[in-house]
């Protein structure tokens, strides 16, 4: 199964990771395996990230580890190991000092993304924390968990609002709009739900179109879509500026993952059959 991916931000290249355990680097263009397999996890990986010098992937996932890989083999691999739970969501901010990580031991740790060393902790959760996001300025870090979404303030570690976000106790995706002024949340429950990112409330009606759990949502660089993958085994492209009915991209078998390209132009999903496709937008 391909279970996480990440676009380079040359947008040649497409990290993913998988359930035998391995990171792997794959050309867009050519679709073939760029150099060997890196192999550190003895579980699955659940989450990938890359560094915006497009130098380092972190993956974590079953094992309770976090790797920090070298892409060019120059360093050796930083082992994080701090979680006692799976680590379910990774983020590098955007000027690449700090790494996130969300984990089923119900928190989200900061990390220097350099050193290893732990910058803060944010224990605010109550539930599993499944997915993670640094705001465009990076000042701000979105969590999503059952039902709930968490902003925190990175400067001081503080909770500065927590948003009923879903009906169902399923996992809480959760992006930032590129403009940082509004998140995008998508559940178990089917639907996407737009929310100020200021104050937490909701912005317009919730949408929907799947028919079974989404597993991952993505926003295009420019904010003009967003793709939500789903256990029905469909991606959902969604317009933002009209938000109507979806185009449906078909895949044979459960959906996991979702990226969009850096330029926009590339559609990355994966499935629990280890396919990896591309589609253009």
């Amino acid at each position: 199964s391909v279970s996480a991916l990440a676009f380079f931000k040359d947008g040649r290249r497409v990290a993913t990771g998988s359930w035998d355990h391995t990171v792997q680097i794959w050309d867009v263009e050519e679709r073939v395996l760029v150099g060997g397999a890196f192999r550190g996890h003895n579980d699955y990986v659940y989450s990938v990230a890359v560094s915006p010098d497009d130098r380092r992937i972190a993956s974590g996932g079953q094992d309770k580890a976090i790797i920090i890989w070298d892409v060019d083999g120059k360093h050796k691999p930083l082992r994080l190991v701090r979680h006692t739970g799976e680590i379910w969501s990774l983020c590098f901010s955007f000027d690449g000092k700090r790494l996130a990580s969300g984990s089923h031991d119900k928190r989200v740790i900061i990390w220097d993304a350099k050193s290893g060393l732990v910058v803060s902790t944010l224990k605010g959760s109550d539930r599993p924390v499944f997915r993670v996001a640094f705001s465009p300025d990076g000042l701000k870090l979105a969590s999503g968990t059952e039902c709930k979404i968490r902003v925190w303030s990175i400067d001081n570690a503080e909770l500065l609002f927590e948003i009923d976000a879903h009906s169902l106790d399923g996992w809480v995706h959760v992006v930032w709009l590129p403009d940082g002024q509004q998140l995008v949340s998508a559940s178990e429950d089917k639907t996407i739900k737009f929310w100020n990112s200021s104050d937490g409330t909701q912005i317009g009606r919730p949408y929907a179109a799947h028919t079974d759990d989404i597993n991952s949502l993505a926003i295009s660089p420019d904010g003009s879509f967003i793709a939500t993958a789903s256990d029905d085994k469909t991606v959902c492209l969604w317009n933002i500026k009209l938000m109507g009915r979806p185009l449906k991209l078909e895949h044979t078998a459960l959906v996991f993952c979702a990226a969009f390209s850096p330029g926009g132009e590339l559609l990355a999903t994966g499935d629990s059959s280890g396919n990896l496709q591309l589609w253009s937008i």
